[in-house]
């Protein structure tokens, strides 16, 4: 889980300008709020892209998200292999290819409940829970708004320099840069709003 839940989690770029010239107009949180479309269910799709420093290519996967408001989110990773994983309010689920399923209470570790509430308040647009972990530094512009956040304090600060999120009417890429150098990026897709009715995976998954 460890190769791939951060990334779920951290997309990053390397030191320079997070916000450009085009993104200084004045913003707030609460432009960013007016622009995001709310409901308590999504479908996307993903393309992650995990550089390692020591990897002259970065790792490749893509896959497709559930998300539904009190429940989680579910990802799918279809490519390169099979992998899905369950953000809960409560704990991380891990299904392998061939079905084994491992959990991880997220009360018991503070990195994982960090890194989960911080997915879900970006995914649900919940500033107030994003404030509980990060400096805000919010942009916009006619096209887009972007987000920088900075940890305030461990564990998070200890894993992660800083995470971008850049959109408009949904979460359209989530950079996250990682202390040790790694970064990831995560772009998002394909958007479906519900009400929709879950397919039997979907529904087996979040049954756990």
């Amino acid at each position: 889980m460890r190769r791939f839940l951060p990334a779920l989690v951290i997309v990053c770029i390397l030191a320079g300008g997070f916000i450009p010239a085009a993104a200084k107009a004045e913003g707030s949180l609460g432009d960013i709020q007016q622009r995001l479309t709310k409901s308590d269910m999504l479908r996307a799709g993903f393309l992650q892209e995990k550089h390692l420093r020591a990897l002259s290519r970065p790792l490749v996967s893509r896959g497709e998200l559930t998300f539904v408001a009190g429940e989680g989110v579910l990802w799918r990773v279809l490519e390169p292999f099979v992998m899905t994983v369950l953000l809960a309010p409560e704990e991380i689920i891990e299904w392998d290819g061939d079905g084994e399923m491992r959990r991880v209470n997220t009360g018991a570790n503070p990195m994982f409940q960090a890194l989960g509430d911080v997915f879900l308040a970006i995914l649900s647009g919940d500033t107030a829970l994003l404030e509980k972990h990060f400096e805000l530094s919010p942009g916009t512009s006619n096209a887009r708004w972007r987000l920088l956040l900075r940890p305030k304090s461990e564990p998070l600060g200890a894993v992660i320099a800083h995470v971008q999120v850049i959109g408009d009417r949904f979460v359209e890429e989530v950079e996250i840069n990682e202390k040790k150098g790694d970064s990831t990026t995560l772009q998002f897709s394909d958007f479906t709003l519900g009400p929709f009715e879950l397919n039997e995976i979907e529904r087996n998954h979040f049954a756990r």
